[in-house]
C-alpha cells in the first residue's frame, strides 16, 4: 500500500486521545438531552460519527 495515505503515529495518538474525551463527554451529556429531541439526535449523530472516526483512527494504526 502506499504510505502516504496513512496517518503518522503522533498524529493518530493525539486524534485518539481528543475523539475519546469528546466522546465521553457526548455521553456524558445524553441523560440530559433526552427532553430536548433537536439536541439529543444531535448528540447521537455526535456519538456515531466519534465512534466511526476511533474504528478509523485504530484500523489505520493497526495499518502502519
Amino acid at each position: 500500500m502506499d504510505n502516504s495515505a496513512m496517518i503518522s503515529p503522533s498524529v493518530s495518538r493525539v486524534a485518539y486521545t481528543l475523539s475519546v474525551i469528546f466522546l465521553v463527554l457526548a455521553v456524558m451529556v445524553l441523560p440530559f438531552d433526552i427532553n430536548d429531541h433537536a439536541s439529543f439526535f444531535m448528540d447521537l449523530i455526535v456519538i456515531i460519527m466519534l465512534s466511526l472516526f476511533i474504528i478509523y483512527i485504530i484500523i489505520d494504526a493497526r495499518r502502519s
